[in-house]
């Protein structure tokens, strides 16, 4: 087909598209990529792998080996909650929910934010996927088995590449997306302003999608994505209670 595009899992998509650009070689006619870098560095496996703890401490881990009847839903929902934190910022926090107390519960509101996100995650994720994915994010390293490591990779890719920053991330930091920038021969460089850190690259639609949609028509010509491209829903998961507790 002349129109060749692909939608991955969002938490994994900017790290195939550089994996798929790479294998792909003309195939792939150009590529984005927003909020990541050329491998997880020791930070991001470190977050993962507090994450994991949460999950391993959970008596009802066993190993793995996960009884249905009693999964261990705790430490799911505590990696939820510390994933959660790692994806914004304090200025995000602060204005969303300062210090602010639920009056019913003599609690404060973030920290009812984060146990609805953590109960919500249940119905969607199961513990040993998520185990999974995270190790698997934490292979993501553009040099592994390639001549030249990193930069031979990178540099090796000539296809037009957008790649794109949120300036407040600290999970997926802008010097990580600098650094494909200036290894890609044919790319171009976009920093977002916006103070929701890596939820950035999801939230700050009206930014990113006029850049998005400039590059797609200059190097990818007429493709077609159905109703669209990425959505804000694609964030439901950052949402808010139905009660309307505060939303980030």
């Amino acid at each position: 087909s002349p129109n060749r595009i692909a939608k991955p899992h969002r938490q994994t998509a900017s790290p195939k598209a550089l994996e798929w650009a790479a294998l792909g070689g003309d195939f792939v006619r150009c590529f984005c990529a927003l909020s990541c870098g050329s491998k997880h560095n020791a930070w991001q496996i470190g977050m993962s792998e507090c994450q994991r703890q949460a999950i391993y401490g959970d008596l009802n881990w066993n190993g793995g080996d996960i009884d249905p009847a009693n999964p261990p839903n705790v430490g799911l929902s505590i990696a939820r909650q510390i994933a959660m934190v790692s994806y914004r910022t304090a200025q995000a926090f602060d204005r969303k929910f300062n210090r602010h107390v639920d009056e019913k519960t003599n609690q404060f509101q973030v920290q009812r934010y984060l146990a609805y996100q953590g109960t919500k995650f249940l119905s969607r994720f199961d513990a040993n996927s998520f185990v999974a994915l995270t190790k698997l994010m934490d292979t993501h390293d553009m040099g592994r088995g390639r001549k030249g490591g990193v930069a031979g990779a990178l540099g090796d890719m000539n296809q037009p590449a957008l790649i794109v920053s949120i300036d407040s991330d600290v999970l997926y930091p802008p010097y990580e997306q600098m650094e494909l920038h200036q290894l890609l021969p044919n790319s171009q460089f976009e920093s977002i302003r916006n103070d929701d850190g890596h939820d950035g690259f999801l939230l700050a639609q009206e930014e990113i999608g006029p850049i998005l949609g400039d590059f797609l028509d200059k190097n990818a010509g007429v493709i077609n994505f159905g109703n669209h491209a990425f959505s804000p829903s694609d964030a439901e998961e950052r949402d808010e209670p139905s009660d309307g507790r505060s939303r980030l």
